[in-house]
């Protein structure tokens, strides 16, 4: 089975991102905020073969996250 995550830079207000610009400056290192990632999906067999199925007609890698 293969795992990927899927992160993008996370959106801040400007308040956290003084914070972690202070605690960056503290620290002596670049901090850098991802998204918060959701959990996969634990699927059965038949909706992973589903899945494969449709990755397979679309040429697409589908991943499945909790809702």
């Amino acid at each position: 089975m293969i795992f990927m995550e899927c992160v993008r830079p996370a959106k801040l207000t400007e308040a956290p991102i003084g914070e972690i610009r202070a605690l960056e400056q503290k620290l002596g290192v670049t901090l850098i905020a991802y998204e918060k990632v959701h959990p996969y999906k634990k699927l059965t067999a038949a909706e992973i073969a589903k899945i494969k199925a449709t990755e397979k007609d679309t040429g697409a890698i589908l991943v499945a996250y909790e809702a």
